[in-house]
């Protein structure tokens, strides 16, 4: 249960007296629930940094971001050879660079440093983290130019809205995708194996690693097991958000154990056929499309849907490689130091660590652990209280006064908010998926609460990201509070051919879950039917 915080009540502390004259907006898209400090100093503020336009302040645990005014863009199409060279750039140099840097986090053996040498990773992750936040909008920005020419080149030749264009590049795949078949394929080889049917089936809810030791226990099942690790050494190092306290599937495989069994539930169900029908269906609407327009339209929209395809998967593929996996494998670094400071006394449990800020974890390190303890424990406790609250949306100087004109492009990441219906019973947000869904509302706060996923249930939440997205296999509908057409729900939506309605506010609190609803994709509409 939260609290409507008043301004009054929300204390705020500033780094210089300067930022307090700047608005400070929350991200309910990235950052929805409080942040640890560690996790804010380490994980999210650097990254941020690197983006070169943005800046981060921690508020009472709550993140916030300011964006200063973003200069107007150059009129015109864009040059598709740009397009194309940042695709190329994405493949050849940007992966190699991340696979680096993962590499360097994955293997090596952080418990064995001295302290100094500890002191010394915990530096150069800070240095990592902002190239990252580098690297991630040198890979998006031709992402996001290919999808806007592609947007607008058929606004110009057609006049299709938005949900028309990208339905010509839908189909081709991504990083979020190739989870979701996995785990399929996980599921059917589980369903092929009677001890492993039967296990997976009789510990449903029990803790993962109860569940994989008794999977282990059963030799006719290390088929199964040995797949199952393959899957984590892949696609495990990732977590529901952006929190890097939180363990990750590696860690704790519940999220994934639960979807192999939700993908056991639909035996009928062919990920790899339900695909197939999406690159038919693309197939079919390109040429359609073609057809009506005259040979010099065709080899312009052409051009736009090769560029568009070139750079497609990035948005979700660079979440895969920049923010998920590079982003939370240095947790085997932090938790190698939050061990030395709890052998040394200065900490009652390695993951208190991510409770200190970054300074204290290197005096720490460096012997000056005293009082590290209750900190963690004061804080602890600090960010419960402040997590049963609901943060004030800005911060800071007010927002300054937005006028809408008139065919203003809509937010496409953000989405457009505070949409509403005139209709008794009926929800508005932005259609970002195509078609009609129905089903049992299942309410879900947080991805941990994947095992009360069944198949056929609308999924109704705040917010998602990649590591949700194999729910999207099993779910008849998609509902969020956040995003837009070009956010991840979005494209990993029309990736499963699976109606989505997103940004739709206060959707979590005015839909209960069990509650059947209807959603409409094309028309960005949720009707709640009882």
């Amino acid at each position: 249960m939260t609290t409507e915080t008043r301004a009054t009540e929300f204390p705020l502390h500033w780094d210089s007296p300067v930022d307090a004259n700047l608005t400070w907006r929350f991200d309910p898209m990235h950052t929805p629930d409080v942040t640890t400090p560690l996790s804010y100093d380490l994980y999210m503020e650097p990254f941020i940094r690197g983006f070169g336009m943005l800046r981060l302040c921690h508020q009472n645990y709550y993140v916030y971001m300011h964006q200063p005014a973003m200069p107007p863009s150059a009129p015109g199409p864009v040059p598709v050879e740009a397009i194309h060279a940042g695709a190329r750039r994405w493949r050849e140099e940007i992966i190699p660079e991340v696979r680096g840097f993962d590499e360097h986090y994955l293997t090596t053996d952080f418990d064995s440093l001295s302290a100094d040498e500890l002191v010394a990773e915990l530096d150069r992750l800070v240095d990592v983290r902002l190239r990252c936040g580098q690297l991630h909008t040198i890979a998006n920005l031709p992402w996001w130019m290919g999808m806007l020419n592609l947007i607008g080149t058929v606004q110009e030749l057609t006049g299709g809205d938005d949900l028309a264009a990208l339905r010509l590049v839908q189909g081709y795949g991504n990083k979020s995708v190739e989870a979701g078949e996995a785990l399929w394929r996980l599921s059917r080889l589980a369903a092929s194996i009677p001890e492993a049917r039967e296990n997976l089936l009789t510990l449903a809810g029990a803790p993962a690693d109860k569940q994989l030791a008794a999977l282990a226990d059963k030799p006719a099942a290390e088929p199964f097991v040995e797949e199952f690790r393959t899957y984590l050494d892949v696609f495990g190092w990732r977590s529901g958000l952006f929190e890097f306290s939180a363990p990750t599937w590696f860690e704790d495989p519940s999220v994934p154990l639960d979807q192999v069994r939700a993908f056991m539930a639909m035996p009928d169900y062919d990920f790899a056929a339900e695909q197939g029908k999406q690159t038919e269906e693309r197939e079919r609407y390109v040429a359609e499309t073609m057809a009506a327009l005259e040979p010099d339209q065709r080899q312009r929209l052409q051009a736009a849907i090769d560029a568009a395809v070139d750079v497609v998967p990035i948005l979700e593929d660079h979440n895969y490689y920049i923010d998920q996996r590079v982003g939370v494998l240095p947790r085997r670094l932090v938790l190698a130091a939050g061990r030395r400071l709890t052998s040394a006394g200065a900490l009652a449990d390695p993951a208190d660590v991510f409770y200190l800020r970054r300074d204290e974890l290197r005096r720490a390190l460096l012997g000056s652990g005293e009082g590290m303890t209750a900190l963690a424990e004061e804080r602890r406790m600090e960010m419960a209280r402040w997590a049963q609250f609901t943060p004030p949306q800005t911060v800071g100087a007010p927002p300054p006064t937005q006028v809408t004109g008139q065919g203003e492009d809509p937010d496409r990441f953000w989405g457009t908010h505070k949409l509403r219906s005139d209709r008794p019973g009926e929800l508005k947000g932005n259609g970002a998926s195509a078609g009609v869904g129905r089903g049992p509302a299942r309410v879900l706060a947080t991805l941990n609460e994947a095992g009360r996923f069944q198949p056929g249930d609308v999924l109704v939440t705040r917010t998602t990201m990649p590591p949700w997205t194999p729910l999207f296999a099993v779910a008849s509908a998609v509902v969020t509070e956040t995003g837009g057409i070009l956010s991840h729900a979005a494209v990993t939506a029309r990736e499963y051919g699976l109606p989505a309605v997103l940004c739709v506010e206060n959707a979590t609190r005015l839909i209960r879950d069990g509650q059947p609803v209807e959603v409409d994709g094309s028309n960005g509409t949720v009707r709640i039917l009882s």
